[in-house]
């Protein structure tokens, strides 16, 4: 219930942000009847940017406590896109890694690691419609583990990978607001790592196990596919308020097959504040619901279930941005 409200509430926010600054096009410019491509330059065009973020906390005979620590944060985004009359074709890439040294342990751990890559075409329908095929595929790069005294990893890399392509409509309300809606939408999670395969990890079919000889009969499968509908909904407006913009993406599917009402869910939020041309304050959210992820519910994981997962990352640090987008006026 408390998700459904916030799905709701994210996109009636979106939806009022959108309006709120749909009439903010630059003098002289115009839509033409053609949703927002006018908006833009027509042709090819690229930007991104890049980010590095550090903190640090040192405690020497601190009576309050705590625990002496060094972090660093690093993102690259980058987009490209082409505009036309009849077509426009967007890819982006995003990629961040986080590492933590905290107290007398000598060892690095992972705080954050992603890789997500999407592309999608469209052919203009109508106004502001367009037949859409898309792709997404998301990993990471280094192992990752519960605990820092841990020595089997709980994810690597592909393992999981999600590769999804979807077939359907992308609504152009505005310039900054998509909506997908895809119909047909295929879902693979790709699990490479035997070792969490064979127990099943991430919603792949697992091994057989044979507790008296304590080995496995057979081995896990390393893909499952799923067939279902999807929505894919991004709000990027880099200018909310002065200084301010934000990067949101929702993304909804459900397995035609099996069990179509247990709804996948993927949010993902970029708040970027802006003190001055190189320093800003950034706040990644990311909240992932699979009903087909087990989590251990107990410290031995001899209860397991599906549960909301939920990283936040907050950084202050260097921005550099890369390109700039081209706009008619």
């Amino acid at each position: 219930m408390r998700l459904r409200l916030f799905i709701v509430l994210w996109f009636s926010t979106s939806v009022f942000l959108d309006a709120q600054n749909e009439g903010t096009y630059p003098s002289g410019s115009s839509t033409n009847g053609y949703g927002y491509s006018n908006y833009y330059q027509k042709g090819w065009q690229f930007y991104g940017n890049s980010s590095i973020n550090t903190s640090q906390s040192s405690f020497s005979n601190w009576q309050g406590g705590g625990l002496s620590s060094i972090s660093i944060y690093t993102s690259l985004n980058l987009n490209l896109f082409y505009i036309g009359d009849k077509a426009k074709w967007e890819s982006a890439l995003g990629i961040g890694y986080g590492l933590l040294l905290q107290g007398d342990n000598n060892e690095w751990f992972k705080s954050d690691d992603r890789f997500d890559f999407n592309t999608k075409v469209g052919i203009r329908a109508s106004d502001k419609w367009y037949y859409t095929s898309s792709l997404r595929f998301m990993s990471q790069f280094q192992p990752g583990y519960y605990d820092v005294r841990d020595s089997l990893p709980i994810s690597n890399f592909l393992s999981p990978g999600y590769i999804t392509g979807a077939l359907g409509f992308d609504f152009n309300p505005s310039s900054k607001l998509s909506i997908i809606l895809g119909p047909l939408t295929s879902k693979n999670t790709i699990v490479l790592d035997q070792n969490l395969a064979n127990m099943g990890a991430y919603g792949v079919e697992p091994g057989e196990y044979d507790y008296i000889e304590q080995r496995y009969l057979t081995q896990g499968k390393n893909l499952r596919t799923e067939t279902g509908g999807s929505i894919n909904i991004s709000y990027v407006n880099p200018r909310v308020v002065k200084n301010v913009g934000i990067n949101s993406r929702l993304f909804l599917f459900s397995n035609y097959l099996r069990n179509p009402e247990n709804i996948d869910v993927n949010f993902e939020s970029n708040i970027r504040f802006q003190i001055n041309e190189f320093i800003t304050t950034s706040i990644f959210i990311h909240v992932i619901y699979d009903d087909d992820i087990q989590i251990a519910l107990d410290d031995l994981g001899l209860r397991r279930g599906p549960r909301l997962q939920f990283k936040e990352v907050l950084g202050v640090g260097l921005n550099i941005d890369l390109g700039e987008v081209k706009y008619n006026y």
